[in-house]
């Protein structure tokens, strides 16, 4: 994490300051997990199980299209079937999180391109994978795409119509997975895309994973007895609410979402006044976006209990925008966050 001092005379006082900064900083980064990070991001990263007996080809894969109004903030449910005439060979993902879950449970393989964000380590935690195997495309190439010659193309609530017509058009199917954020959804989309390729076993196998690691996580944290109130708040004074993945993070390690608690159903904006009112426990915010520091100055801010008691936490933007498996390493992470000064989480 990199932080920005001002110059303090005298010099020896700047440098005591600037020193138990660092080592502040440090800690934060280097908290306590519940879980090795490297050895759960490989676990979840390739699953490979046993499938049983599944229909074979063509096949019709009845699904709940769920899609969300962002301006009603409620969603649509409608039962629908798919008609897979052949086993996809050749699949292209639209989305970071769909690339992460095809990572998981698809054979490599026969992922033909990459969108260009699953590339880029601030959306994705595959990025140098995918820039080995490539290709990649830009979110608007189409044209490329096409040139794949993809048996399947999966969408996602916010690709694009244009990307969508134009795939309509050039006669290449494409699966639309719809609105996906909490883990639930996850879940239930990771076994829908196992029986759209034909890997169920791998797809079921991941779920399994998903559910065992969220166990483990909640073994290991400490009995309170208490659920921590921890905020997410994002540039220009954004609050996820109860659709948000982050109310799954919370959920996971026995935190509380503030926004859903506060009723909020996606995203709304919020001004300092009101946050200082909701007064959360904890408040984390994207690392690269530098709030902490203006949160930790703000003369309004200065009595809210997190900004206080010094509770304001950075974490890495991409620990807060996922949505696949690895929403499980977010929990993991922000699990070392919550619980550090409750003796932290158990070895």
């Amino acid at each position: 994490m990199r932080m920005k001092w001002m110059l303090w005379i005298p010099v020896f006082l700047g440098s005591a300051l600037c020193c138990l900064s660092i080592v502040q900083a440090e800690e934060q980064v280097c908290a306590k997990t519940p879980l090795d990070r490297d050895r759960l991001k490989a676990e979840l990263s390739l699953v490979r199980g046993e499938s049983k007996a599944q229909p074979g080809w063509p096949r019709s894969v009845r699904y709940v299209d769920r899609q969300y109004d962002f301006r009603t903030d409620t969603f649509a449910e409608e039962e629908k079937t798919f008609e897979v005439k052949k086993k996809p060979i050749r699949i292209i993902a639209h989305a970071v999180g769909v690339t992460e879950i095809l990572w998981a449970i698809c054979p490599r393989e026969r992922i033909v391109a990459f969108n260009d964000l699953a590339a880029d380590p601030k959306f994705s935690f595959i990025p140098d994978e995918v820039r080995r195997r490539g290709p990649i495309f830009r979110t608007p190439e189409t044209e490329l795409v096409l040139g794949y010659q993809p048996d399947l193309v999966f969408t996602v609530f916010y690709s694009s119509v244009e990307f969508k017509e134009k795939l309509s058009q050039a006669k290449v199917r494409f699966f639309d997975l719809g609105y996906f954020g909490t883990m639930e959804s996850i879940q239930y989309q990771t076994l829908l895309i196992g029986r759209l390729i034909g890997e169920e076993g791998n797809a079921e196998a991941l779920v399994r994973l998903i559910d065992e690691k969220i166990r483990e996580i909640r073994e290991r944290l400490p009995q309170t007895g208490k659920s921590p109130r921890v905020l997410y708040y994002d540039e220009n004074g954004y609050v996820p609410g109860r659709t948000s993945n982050f109310t799954s993070i919370c959920e996971i390690v026995g935190a509380r979402n503030v926004g859903e608690e506060q009723g909020i159903k996606s995203w709304i904006q919020i001004d300092h006044e009101t946050l200082l009112k909701w007064d959360p426990d904890i408040i984390v915010v994207p690392e690269e976006s530098h709030l902490k520091n203006l949160l930790m100055t703000n003369r309004i801010l200065s009595h809210a209990r997190a900004v206080r008691e010094g509770k304001v936490y950075s974490m890495p933007g991409i620990y807060l925008r996922v949505d696949s498996q690895y929403m499980i390493l977010s929990a993991n992470e922000l699990a070392g966050i919550v619980y550090a000064e409750m003796g932290k989480t158990s070895p």
